[in-house]
């Protein structure tokens, strides 16, 4: 994952944009593609500032779909999955338990997005190598993992605003723009994001890609 001086938004789709992550040392960048009302691709990444002389960026986590490419990863198909680089180590591929997604792309998308919010100072520490990905799960009762589901009130209450780009889209904004994309309401994809619940990344499952 190439660093920059800026965060990069991804290129090659149709809507591509910068969204606070809460924090003046991480952003997330959104793209995804139109289709009517349909987002058949996207890509959700989480930007990280890995040096400051000369300031440098890094995207240093990614969540992406592309369902019009045999190539392409499917998250209907294949669940969610996290690409995480790391500092001096090789890339780890991190699957995810998450509930059913919603049909609606946008939902999908906002609900990315939450997780990195959410989720950020563990890919940090990833990639800076403090801990090791995939660790042994926690068991509780008759074998079961037991996992931490994000809430989105978490995310609004403790989140900083503050953003290294200053024309970056609050979490609402681009809400509104997901609701545009899809045909559906900002409401509705705010509920849909709220409800679909991705277990902590301590609990993922390391693949080979």
């Amino acid at each position: 994952m190439t660093g920059t001086g800026t965060p990069s938004p991804p290129t090659g789709y149709d809507v591509s944009k910068p969204v606070h992550a809460g924090g003046s040392d991480c952003h997330i960048t959104v793209g995804f593609d139109k289709q009517l009302a349909h987002i058949p691709r996207f890509l959700v990444q989480f930007h990280y500032q890995t040096d400051t002389n000369p300031v440098r960026w890094d995207a240093i986590a990614r969540i992406d779909h592309n369902e019009t490419s045999v190539m392409g990863h499917d998250v209907y198909k294949e669940g969610l999955h996290v690409d995480v680089d790391r500092r001096s180590s090789e890339e780890v591929h991190l699957m995810l338990a998450h509930s059913p997604l919603p049909p609606n792309r946008g939902k999908v998308i906002r609900g990315c997005v939450d997780y990195f919010r959410q989720e950020k100072s563990y890919f940090i520490d990833v990639y800076e190598e403090r801990i090791v990905p995939g660790g042994p799960p926690k068991w509780s009762d008759g074998g079961k993992n037991t996992y931490n589901f994000i809430r989105r009130n978490t995310i609004e209450e403790n989140m900083s605003q503050e953003s290294p780009i200053e024309d970056s889209l609050s979490p609402d904004e681009l809400t509104e723009l997901l609701a545009d994309a899809t045909g559906t309401t900002a409401e509705e994809i705010d509920e849909g994001a709220s409800d679909l619940k991705i277990a902590s990344p301590e609990g993922a499952t390391v693949v080979d890609e």
